[in-house]
Parts: structure tokens; C-alpha cells; sequence
């Protein structure tokens, strides 16, 4: 049985992955395609995590902040993969069209997506 306050705290991560792919596709409707890639990758981030510790349950145990990170990262879409190798603080602040942001912001959608699904399974299985 997997204990409520972990479970909450999952489908809080996933939550709040979709609230910010609503924004990141609102910021692309605006032309705000930096923003856009910002919500999205945070969003990759919190879904990457979810299943980081889905696959490390039931030990729950606590990783060290780097660990996680590598776990986390990868776990990442080709896409976020390629953009975590690259020094992410000159990428997501740079210029980004709306154009060349939506594909990541799809892939994004469909990530998050993959993993809610798989985290309604998981939570079925347990």
C-alpha cells in the first residue's frame, strides 16, 4: 500500500506539470515561445520525478539532490534530453519563436501524459 501523503504528493507533481503545459500552450498562442519552453521543460522535470520514484518504490527512500537529478533527467524525451545536456540556464532564457518551442511543448504534452497513465496503472497494480 503505498502511503497517502506520497501518493498525494505525486498526483501534485502531475498536476502541476499539466497546469503548466495549460500555460506553456497559452504562452505559445501569445508568441511567448521562451516562456512556452520554460513551463514545458519545468513540467518534463516534475513528470521525470514521478517516475523516478515510481520505479524506486517501495523503498522510498530519500535520493541525494544530484542522484535525483541524473534519474530525472534520464528519464527525459529526446528533445528535454538534448536540452538538459546543454547549459540550461543560457537555453531557456534565450529568444525562443513560438514556432521553434511548440514541438518541444508537444512532446512535453505527450510525456506528461505517458506518465499520468502510467502512474493510474501503477497506482491500480499496488
Amino acid at each position: 500500500m503505498i502511503p497517502t501523503r506520497w501518493r498525494t504528493l505525486l498526483e501534485e507533481q502531475l498536476a502541476d506539470a499539466d497546469r503548466r503545459l495549460a500555460h506553456a500552450a497559452e504562452q505559445l498562442r501569445t508568441g511567448e515561445g521562451g516562456r512556452a519552453l520554460q513551463g514545458a521543460y519545468q513540467a518534463v522535470v516534475a513528470a521525470a520525478s514521478v517516475r523516478v520514484w515510481m520505479e524506486g518504490y517501495p523503498s522510498g527512500h530519500t535520493l541525494p539532490p544530484q542522484e535525483m537529478q541524473r534519474r530525472a533527467q534520464a528519464e527525459f524525451p529526446n528533445r528535454f534530453a538534448a536540452l538538459a545536456s546543454l547549459d540550461l540556464s543560457q537555453v531557456l532564457t534565450s529568444p525562443w519563436t513560438a514556432s521553434s518551442a511548440d514541438p518541444y511543448v508537444a512532446e512535453a504534452r505527450a510525456f506528461v501524459t505517458e506518465t499520468t497513465e502510467r502512474f493510474r496503472r501503477w497506482l491500480q497494480a499496488s
